[in-house]
């Protein structure tokens, strides 16, 4: 463990290195053209809206990218608990956190589980070292093609794993890393687009709820309750159509979280974006098909609804609300979970942001209700470094999943058995 230590220090130690001599380049070749400091609504420094100096020195940006980042933090739970595995079974995922910060796992899709938290360790974690390769696309011009492969490992790397992929049917042994630590293809895809149309074939993220697994994407360090019963990642084909600059549109077949298990875990995929004001974008999301997996033969029905709403130039809100209904055909049970996140982002200057978040889940089977609540911020003293404190509370209604085991595995009495946990902890994200 020590060893490891060590390399991921050395690892951050050395991208730290780099990117302050990268910092210092391309100061030099901005100084040129345009100062990095100029507030316009071109910058500069912002090199994915433009480049304002393309022009005057003669450079061309290329669509092939190599870029990435790494996660790590500290996270610690109101009683130090730790993980504690349970035996891989069928039916169950095969990273499955039976107690930890997260509590109880929900049921997703019918058939697995998967951990309600991405921060379900007590103690440093190396969250996720990511990397993208890969060709954008552009078909205002005509045909385009291109792809994008992304591999992620460390903590979180479970909650992106395929059945048939990264691990195989029944969830057995031989999954891509054990214990706290994994890897997966968290994407792999072909892409065409052509005048108003784009299409990806290949592993994609799945586009539901407002918390992505890419902790770039989102505000918080630990994840919203909502993202433990959506599907993560989809194999199969969609296309996606641009109406106008305000409305867009997708359908397309895939296999949610599979990678070709068997021919009966498929659904239809669809949704749309809508820009509905310059503040307000609404994306509704929707998935209906069936899961065979473990012999389980589940219709399902998953949709979600996100709203972002950019109140003035500092204040931002974020509402998402996803259901997930299934019904297993040998019994005719039927069971599902549905949830609300809310977030609300104030961005204090360049450099600061604060944000609250407070969501519930209700779960069928239960009938028991969560109840979320988080604190946080983003530091960003630099473009290539992310900062995240966060502190939060979770309170289960009538369950009582926290403290009930020790370290080793052992039960405590019921006594000792709580409804409500107080967690908190500190990430960094240094992008490369």
């Amino acid at each position: 463990m020590r060893k490891f230590i060590m390399g991921c220090l050395g690892v951050v130690t050395a991208i730290v290195v780099i990117q302050f001599a990268l910092a210092e380049v391309k100061a030099g070749v901005f100084q040129d053209c345009s100062p990095c400091e100029e507030i316009s609504e071109c910058n500069p420094c912002d090199e994915v809206s433009c480049d304002p100096c393309e022009a005057i020195c003669g450079t061309k940006k290329s669509k092939w990218f190599v870029n990435g980042y790494l996660e790590a933090g500290f996270f610690a739970t109101e009683y130090g608990q730790k993980n504690v595995y349970y035996p891989k079974t069928p039916g169950y995922s095969h990273n499955n956190v039976a107690y930890g910060n997260g509590g109880y796992s929900f049921p997703f899709w019918g058939a697995t589980y998967k951990p309600l938290q991405n921060v379900s360790n007590t103690g440093g974690q190396l969250n996720q070292l990511y990397l993208s390769v890969g060709k954008s696309v552009d078909g205002k011009h005509g045909w385009d093609f291109g792809g994008t492969v992304d591999f992620t490992f460390g903590t979180d790397a479970g909650l992106v794993q395929s059945a048939g992929l990264e691990y195989s049917a029944g969830h057995g042994p031989d999954s891509w890393g054990t214990g706290d630590y994994y890897s997966a293809f968290a994407q792999a895809y072909f892409e065409a687009a052509y005048k108003k149309w784009n299409v990806k074939v290949g592993k994609v993220y799945a586009p539901f709820g407002s918390n992505g697994y890419q902790s770039t994407s989102r505000f918080f360090y630990s994840l919203a309750d909502t993202f433990a019963f959506v599907p993560a990642t989809a194999l199969g084909a969609y296309a996606t159509y641009t109406v106008n600059d305000k409305l867009s549109v997708y359908g397309g077949w895939v296999q949610p979280d599979q990678f070709g298990e068997t021919s009966d875990n498929n659904a239809f995929l669809g949704g749309a974006i809508w820009q509905v004001s310059k503040r307000l974008n609404v994306h509704y999301a929707l998935g209906i098909g069936k899961n065979d997996q473990d012999n389980a033969d589940t219709d399902y029905f998953v949709n979600s609804l996100v709203a972002t709403y950019q109140l003035n130039k500092k204040w931002k809100y974020i509402f998402d609300w996803s259901l997930a209904n299934y019904t297993a055909g040998a019994t005719n049970d039927h069971t599902g979970t549905y949830g609300i996140n809310n977030e609300l982002i104030y961005q204090y200057n360049s450099k600061w942001a604060f944000g609250v978040r407070a969501g519930w889940v209700h779960e069928y089977s239960s009938a028991d209700n969560k109840y979320t609540f988080s604190v946080g911020a983003n530091w960003t003293p630099t473009k290539w470094l992310l900062v995240k404190p966060e502190l939060r509370y979770d309170k289960y209604e009538d369950a009582t999943p926290f403290n009930v085991v020790n370290d080793a595995g052992w039960w405590r009495a019921p006594e000792f058995w709580k409804n409500d946990q107080f967690s908190g902890g500190i990430s960094a994200i240094v992008k490369f």
